[in-house]
C-alpha cells in the first residue's frame, strides 16, 4: 500500500475532513477504517498512517525501547502526546482534535499529500513555507541529487 497525489480540501466546522477515495481504498484491507494521525513539529505538518503502518513504524521501535532509560521514555512521551486515534465516519471523513489543527497551524483549508507509506495534511501556507525552507523551486531535484549521492556513497 502506498499514496500518491495531491488533493485540495477544506476542513468543516467540526474539524473533519475528507480522506481521498483511492485512499481510502488502499487501507481498505482490514475494513476497520482506523488510522492515527501524528503531528511532526519538526516541518509542522499532520501525517496519517493507517493503523497497520503506525504499528509498523512506531510499536516495533517504542518495543525495543526501556522504561529504565531517560531518554527512552521523553521519546514514548513525545510520540504519545503527538499523537492521536482517527476512525474514517460513513462519509469518509476524519475529524481531527483542536489541538492538532492548531499545532499544524490549519484554519480551514488543507492539503492532502501522498508520501508514500503515510498521508500529509497541511496547511497550504505552511507546505510553501517548508518548500521554499528545503530549496525553493528545486527543491525535488536538489533532494534527488543529495540522497542519490548519500545512498551510492553508503551514507543514509
Amino acid at each position: 500500500m502506498f499514496f500518491v497525489g495531491e488533493f485540495k480540501y477544506s476542513l468543516d466546522q467540526k474539524g473533519r475532513v475528507n480522506i481521498p477515495a483511492k485512499y481510502r481504498k488502499a487501507t481498505a484491507d482490514d475494513g476497520s477504517g482506523k488510522y492515527v494521525i501524528v503531528y511532526d513539529e519538526e516541518i509542522n505538518c499532520l501525517y496519517v498512517y493507517s493503523d497497520e503502518a503506525f504499528e509498523k513504524k512506531f510499536v516495533s521501535i517504542i518495543d525495543q525501547l526501556s522504561e529504565a532509560k531517560k531518554e527512552h521514555r521523553a521519546y514514548m512521551s513525545m510520540i504519545g502526546e503527538n499523537a492521536t486515534d482517527a476512525v474514517l465516519d460513513k462519509q469518509g471523513r476524519i475529524t481531527i482534535p483542536p489541538i492538532f489543527l492548531r499545532k499544524a497551524g490549519i484554519t480551514k483549508d488543507v492539503l492532502i499529500i501522498g508520501a508514500f507509506t503515510k498521508i500529509e495534511i497541511w496547511d497550504p501556507a505552511a507546505r510553501e513555507a517548508f518548500k521554499k525552507k528545503i530549496g525553493g523551486p528545486n527543491a525535488k531535484a536538489k533532494l534527488e541529487e543529495k540522497i542519490s549521492g548519500e545512498l551510492h556513497s553508503g551514507q543514509s
